[in-house]
Formats: C-alpha cells, structure tokens, sequence
C-alpha cells in the first residue's frame, strides 16, 4: 500500500520512548549532592492597613535584600520566595513550600538554614499585612516548625522587637557555626527595639535597617578582613549604622535588637564577598564616608571607613558614582566596574570637588553602643579576593580630542571627539565619530557612531554602528547591522543577526540570534534565544534557552528552562521547575507531570500513554488498539487510536487526581485511503512540474477539500477521570473513567470501530448524542 503508516514501527520506537524518558527522570531525580542548602522567604508589604500610611521601599527592600543574597548570600534563586504586598494566607503558602522543599532535600544536603525577611509595617502584637494580620506568637511558631537546622529571621518593622520578646525569649550570648561543624538553633534579628518606631527615608530610598544589613552584607560589616561577613559581624555593624542615622531624626533613635541561640562554635557565615562577580577594593590611605550611587543615582551604600586597612566591597558589574566626604573634602567620581574585575577606588576617580556648606551641629556623631554580646573578633589587615583584575591611572580632561588611531590606554575626558581610523576616549560627553571604529573604555554620554564599529564601557544616549556595537552598560539606543554586544541593557538592543546582553531591561531584536543573563522586557529572535534569567516574554520561531523565566516563553519548536514562573508554548518545553503552564506536545519538568503508563479498559482496548507538563495543566499522548490490532496494520477491520489532550492534576499525598480532556483519532483502512487519494491528486500536478494550488483544476481541489473533511466524521472528544496511587516513588497504579462522545452526523464513522460496552443516549438540541463511558486500569512509571 502506498505511503501507509508502519503502524508497528512507529508504536515499537513510541513504546521505548516512554520508558527511556522514564529512566532518565528517575535517574535524575536520585542524583546526591552535599553541603549546606539555604532557603529564604522575602517579604515587602507597603501596606499596612487603613489606619497606616503606604510605605515606599518595603517591596524594594525585600528584592535588593534577595539580590544580595542570591549573588553573595548562599541563596539560589530556586530555593528563594519573594512575596510582595501579600497576605497572611500567602505566607503560611510560602512556609508550606518551603518546609515540603527541605523535606524533599533533606537526604542531599549535611544542613539546611532558613532565611526570613520581613520589612513592612508592623504593631506591638503583630506584622500588618494589608487588610489581615500575623501575630507574632503565631508566626514564630509557623517558622519554628519549618524543618530546617538554623533559622535566622530578620524583621524590618515599628515594635518588631516585641516578636523577639514573645514567649518570654532572652537574648543570650550568640554561638555562631560555620560550615565544618554541626548547628541547629535560631537568629532573630530586629530593626527596633519593642517600643521603637522603625524608620525608611527618601534619602537613601530605603529603611534604615535594610540599607545598613545590605550595606554590611556586601562587605562594609567585614571587620576581620577574610572577606566574609558573619551574623555577629552583620548585626554590629547594623545597630551601629542605623543607630547614627536615627538618633537625631524626628522619631527618635532606632535601637536594633537581636535573640541569638545557636549551638556550637564557630561563625554562622552570612555572605562571602569573594563570590561576588566583581568588587571594590578601598585602599588603607581613604578614610572617610564613601557614598555609592547606580547608573540611576540610586544609594547602593555609605560606607564609614575609619581605620587604615582596606576594605573589599562586593557589587555587581556596572556603572557607579562615588562621593567621598573627608574632614576637609568633598569629592565625586564616576567608575566603570566590569565582571571578575577587582577595581582599586583610590583618589585618581575622585575628580570634581563639591562646595561645602556650613551647618551647625546638635551633638555628638559618635555613636558606639553596640551591645558586648554582639561585638566583631579580629581587626587584622584584609585579605584580597581573588579571581579580579583591575588597573589604575590618572584621567586627563580634554574639551576637544581629536585622534588619527587613538587606542585604549587612553585616559581623556573630552566633549567632541573626532577620529581618522580610531577615536578613543575615557570618557565622553557629547559625541564621538569616527570613520573605522570608536572607543570609549569608561562612560559615552551622547552619541556615537562609526562606519565599521563602536565600543564603550557605559552609554547613555545612542550608539550605532554598521559592523558591530559593545557595551558594558546602556542606557539607551544600542544598533548595530550585524552584531550587538552589551553588559547591561536598558533601554533598546537591535541587530539584523546577534544580541548578546549580561543584563536586560527593554526590548531586544534580532534576525537569528539572542542572549541574555537576565531580562525584564522582550527578547525576539527569528531562529535562536538563550537567557539565564527573564522576565517579560521570550520568543523565537525555533528554539529558547532560558535559567528562570517569570512571563512567557513562546518558540515554533523547542523551550528550555531551568525555573519557569509563568507560560512556556511550543512543540517540546523542557523544564527543571516548572511553577506556571507548560503548552506544548512534549512536556518534560522535573518538578511537575512526567508519567509514562500503560491501561487496559473495559472495551478491550490496551493503550501506552505519555504525561508531561506541570501540575497546573499537562499534555496527555494516548495510542491504543485491541490487543489483537495492537502490532498490526493488516486487514479492513483493523483500527487504532491516537489521543491527545490537557489535564490538571491534584496530590494529596500518595494519591493524586487527574481531570483531561482528549481529542480521539480512529486510524483505520478507511483513514488510510483518505490520505492516499488527497496524496495521488497532489502528486499528480506535482509529477508534472507544476503547483497544484495555482494549477490543479476546480474539479480536483473540491475533491481534495471533500476528502479533507472526512477526516473528523474520524475523531469524537473524551473527558477522563483518574485516580493514581503511588506504591513507590516512581510506580503508580491507576484507575480510570473516560466518557467518549458520539454526535449523530458529524462522527458517527469513528465509532465503527471496536467494542462499546456502555452506552448513553440524549438528544442535544437538534443532535442525537450518545456518550459511551468505559473504565481502565494501568500501572506508571513516574
């Protein structure tokens, strides 16, 4: 028979597809691993109810807090919860999630530890959460019962010293671990004392106490020099800094407190600097605060550097501004960090004075009364990281620059600069062209253009190019016609072939190709997308790589995800975790749907079933035929059915529920002659060399739209109900109850072939309709 489908080839390589993929899932699903896992809950409510006004840095706070965390902290992304504005129930969700995580990792790790963060409002008895509330004896019962071996809790709130003090706790003299030892205990960390008023400002963008924890966990609290901030080290710094902010301000002084009970000795380590992607180094000879703002001119840190030892400071790679205030100066500089770069800020980048003013002062700055049982060890000289790079020299301001092949050691500041072959510039404000390529090694601020290339550290305005455009950071209009390149992107990135950003925040286009590490915005590409991380939607007519995506994820064919908090759509959709949709006819996530089965029901029909997608919602792919047929193609009665269809599922425990609903296909002799008549009138035109939708005649394209439709008279819809029940972690039996539904006239032909024991007729309308329930039994392999 001509072009007939090798029914038995097919169903044998379908059948050792299932099980192979079912190996591999539970192969993976094994695999050990060692070490300390952390996990964390962060939480930002503005709001604080009706009789409390709307804070403004609450849910900033918690997501720099887990920023921090994650690139310095211990704290994957995956392990992490980041609730904002939410509600009681919303936590005791988070809580849940978390312990059913700990409890699922338990056997893979030597120790865990909990991190909760909370900044929002907060009264004597209670945190504010919008309309509900969470009294603190209750909280600290939900969080005592998360199954971890530390829990450490810091609370950013007015009279959050009270959770402290519920249930009658003591502060004790703290016992830190590190990781070499064994530790089990509890870290709670307050912004105020029980009567105190928890203050954020406009200032710095952000709370006090927050402000002073990230600035100490990035490196200021790092009073012993090896590079890592500890919980006692943390905490020192933390009250003194928010205590010197506070005690002059119109609410009063703002006293940190803490209750520390942890068994061991050693250090419970916090953040390790050296892990950060690039740093500061502030050398002995500066002393005096040092303030760093982002390209936006937000606070990163103030930092108070009194002694002579230098200080490592751990940022992420960028564009920063740095105030240095001495008892005689204030200066300001711009610095360009770049990744694995360890950066010497010393005075060269302090290049603008700032006028002074005079005021007059209330009192004493001195503020030095952080509690003895909270004091740092070790004042020793620090450590370098390492794994940088950096260099230093002086910068030369220049309002004119012109150059025949300038090159990258320069060092200029200019407004104009004019190249021959190359135009090369620290830093430019205004424009700079020239004919082959343009080069600014720190911060463009204007336009830039070049016939073959550009390249700068950091752009804010425009930089084209007809080659290729690089960037560390952009601010802007990036555009190139072959190739863009840029550190971070905020604003627009567009080429006719390759993207390419470490950080996105607008919109990226290409022809063929785009990357990105992380991604608030659209990245498109007409074959090929990769990202670490995005948020926002990531498409591509072929294929998508991406770390987390929290949006959607669309391509033609392929998606790839580690973490997905929202939608992936295409053909095949491969996950590690999975937490929104998977659409597509091949689902494989880890943390979700990956059942392979096989059924037998009460019509005498065996079927092999596939199952994958998240919990939410899943695809089904169903083939089934009576034992008899199951390897056959042979004979004008045989038949065959093919299935496909979305459910959701319920677990409870060993027992889960699925609800699908399916879309049969009968594959018959009849099927088989459809498609072999609809295929000879094409081919026909085709042999002859021509079109068969320019040239085929009236006659023969209405025979080939007639046949066409035949083929649903083939097809009816099915609703399934199953129960499954795990005997071990990857073995399921299951039972079914399918209805398959019949309309008289549209797909009667579908239901000439097998056994209907079962029938139940009713008229719809102006439609007969008979449904025809069966039942099933099966085992999986999940």
């Amino acid at each position: 028979m001509k072009d007939s489908i090798n029914i038995r080839s097919f169903t044998l390589f379908l059948c050792s597809a299932v099980f192979l993929c079912s190996a591999v899932f539970a192969e993976a699903a094994d695999s050990n691993s060692t070490g300390v896992e952390r996990y964390a809950i962060y939480i930002g409510s503005n709001s604080g109810g009706k009789n409390n006004s709307r804070l403004l840095y609450a849910g900033t706070d918690a997501m720099s807090f887990q920023k921090t965390m994650s690139e310095i902290g211990g704290v994957p992304e995956s392990n992490s919860i980041l609730l904002l504005d939410p509600s009681k129930e919303n936590v005791d969700d988070a809580l849940s999630a978390v312990s059913n995580a700990i409890v699922q990792g338990k056997s893979v790790s030597r120790r865990t530890e909990f991190i909760f963060y909370y900044s929002g409002h907060s009264d004597e008895n209670a945190l504010l959460l919008g309309k509900s509330s969470y009294e603190y004896s209750q909280l600290k019962e939900s969080i005592s019962n998360v199954p971890s071996d530390v829990h450490v809790v810091i609370l950013d709130s007015c009279y959050s010293g009270n959770f402290i003090r519920t249930k009658g706790g003591q502060r004790k003299k703290p016992f830190l671990m590190d990781d070499s030892t064994v530790v089990k205990g509890h870290a709670y960390l307050s912004s105020s004392s029980a009567l105190e008023s928890s203050q954020e400002s406009d200032e710095i963008g952000s709370s006090f106490f927050t402000n002073a924890m990230l600035t100490g966990l990035r490196g200021a609290a790092d009073t012993s020099g090896d590079n890592k901030v500890s919980l006692n080290e943390l905490y020192s710094y933390a009250f003194n800094d928010t205590l010197a902010r506070t005690e002059s301000s119109s609410a009063g002084p703002q006293h940190p407190n803490y209750n520390i009970t942890l068994v061991g000795s050693g250090d419970l380590i916090l953040s390790d600097i050296s892990a950060s992607e690039s740093a500061l180094m502030i050398p002995e000879e500066i002393t005096g605060k040092i303030i760093i703002r982002d390209t936006f001119g937000k606070l990163i840190s103030e930092i108070n550097k009194t002694e002579k030892n230098p200080v490592y400071f751990a940022l992420s790679a960028g564009t920063y501004t740095a105030v240095l205030i001495t008892e005689t100066d204030t200066l300001q500089g711009t610095f360009l960090l770049k990744k694995n770069q360890l950066l010497k800020l010393d005075r060269s980048y302090f290049n603008s004075v700032i006028a002074r003013t005079e005021n007059r002062l209330r009192g004493d700055e001195t503020v030095n009364e952080a509690e003895n049982s909270a004091e740092s060890e070790g004042n020793g000289s620090a450590v370098e990281p390492a794994g940088y790079s950096g260099t230093d020299t002086a910068l030369e301001i220049r309002p004119f620059h012109f150059a025949f092949a300038g090159n990258n050691s320069s060092r200029t500041q200019s407004v104009i600069s004019i190249g021959i072959i190359r135009a090369s510039d620290f830093i430019v404000n205004g424009a700079q062209a020239s004919l082959f390529s343009g080069n600014v090694t720190g911060t463009m601020n204007g336009a830039q253009a070049s016939l073959i290339g550009v390249d700068a550290g950091v752009v804010n305005g425009i930089q084209g190019a007809g080659i290729y455009a690089s960037s560390q950071v952009l601010n802007g209009v990036q555009a190139s016609g072959i190739f863009n390149r840029s550190g971070t992107v905020n604003g627009v990135q567009g080429t006719g072939i390759f993207n390419q950003a470490n950080s996105l925040m607008g919109v990226q286009g290409s022809g063929i190709f785009n990357t990105v590490q992380d991604g608030s915005g659209i990245q498109a590409a007409g074959l090929f997308n990769c990202a670490r991380t995005m948020n926002g939607i990531q498409a591509a007519g072929l294929f998508n790589i991406s770390g987390t995506i929290r949006g959607v994820q669309a391509v033609g064919v392929v998606n790839v995800a580690k973490k997905v908090t929202g939608v992936q759509v295409g053909l095949i959709n491969v996950a590690e975790e999975n937490n929104g949709v998977a659409l597509g006819l091949i689902n494989i996530i880890r943390n979700g749907v990956h059942d392979a089965g096989m059924m037998i029901d009460t019509n005498g029909n065996m079927f092999v079933q596939i199952q994958g997608g998240t919990n939410h919602l899943f695809t089904t792919a169903l083939y089934g035929s009576s034992p008899r047929y199951f390897f056959s193609s042979g004979g004008n009665d045989y038949y065959h059915f093919f299935a496909l269809g979305l459910g959701t599922r319920f677990n409870c425990r060993k027992v889960s529920f699925d609800i699908e609903a399916l879309f049969f296909n009968t594959l018959c002799q009849a099927v088989v002659d459809i498609g072999d008549e609809i295929h000879d009138i094409i081919n026909k035109y085709e042999d002859d060399g021509k079109s068969f939708s320019d040239d085929a005649s009236t006659e023969d394209k209405d025979r080939v739209e007639n046949l066409a439709e035949q083929f649903h008279k083939y097809t009816y819809p099915s609703l399934r109900f199953s129960v499954s029940y795990n005997l071990l972690s990857h073995f399921s039996l299951f039972a079914t109850a399918c209805v398959d539904v019949r309309i008289e006239d549209w797909n009667d032909e579908a239901f000439d072939y097998g056994n209907r024991n079962l029938s139940i007729d009713f008229t719809a309308g102006s439609n007969d309709v008979t449904l025809y329930p069966s039942f099933g039994l099966g085992v999986k392999i999940r």
